[in-house]
């Protein structure tokens, strides 16, 4: 399950033009809710590290972890998207092996908890059903597809990984990223 994929157009046979390659995507699962993301979107998984946590996180930030030298925060994607409360990335309770999807955000690594990684899916073109942007928070929601990846009936929603936050969404989180990295800075100066 590489979340690296190559996306190119088959090239043309003898035969007449090849269907375009199936549209890549992982699926998770969230409160209760099947979600995807552009597989490559996905720059790894990870097992939940130890979190900092800070009192003036806003709310859907659950803690930071470094990352190859770099502050990553981990963001509660179901108290983010407003789903219901449930499981680790709903509000409820992080479980020792909650799984983070780890994502480049604005050019920084940012982390999703989630309740359950379910896996890499190939998607034919016919599949993917367009999805309304007005009807999402910041248009987050990029399509939806028949769920054959979870286990339950309905539907996956795709998720666009450039629209999870709002602008001042993310003034706000930068501002945090960076007073976390100076407070950080002051405790590796002081070793």
């Amino acid at each position: 399950m590489s979340p690296h994929p190559t996306h190119s157009l088959s090239q043309s046979t003898s035969h007449g033009p090849s269907a375009p390659s199936p549209f890549r995507c992982v699926v998770f699962s969230v409160a209760g809710q099947a979600l995807a993301l552009p597989v490559e979107s996905v720059r790894r998984f990870l097992p939940l590290p130890r979190l900092d946590r800070l009192p003036t996180a806003p709310q859907p930030v659950e803690g930071v972890f470094r990352y190859h030298g770099e502050v990553v925060p981990v963001l509660r994607l179901g108290v983010l998207l407003d789903l219901a409360a449930g499981g680790a990335a709903g509000g409820g309770e992080t479980g020792l092996y909650a799984p983070l999807i780890l994502i480049t955000w604005q050019g920084r690594p940012t982390a999703l908890l989630v309740d359950q990684v379910h896996g890499d899916v190939a998607l034919p073109a016919k599949e993917r059903l367009a999805s309304d942007p007005s009807l999402s928070f910041n248009g987050c929601a990029a399509g939806a597809f028949p769920d054959r990846a979870t286990g339950r009936a309905g539907t996956v929603t795709l998720l666009d990984p450039d629209r999870l936050l709002s602008e001042a969404e993310g003034r706000l989180l930068d501002a945090f990223r960076a007073a976390e990295e100076r407070r950080l800075a002051r405790w590796d100066g002081a070793a």
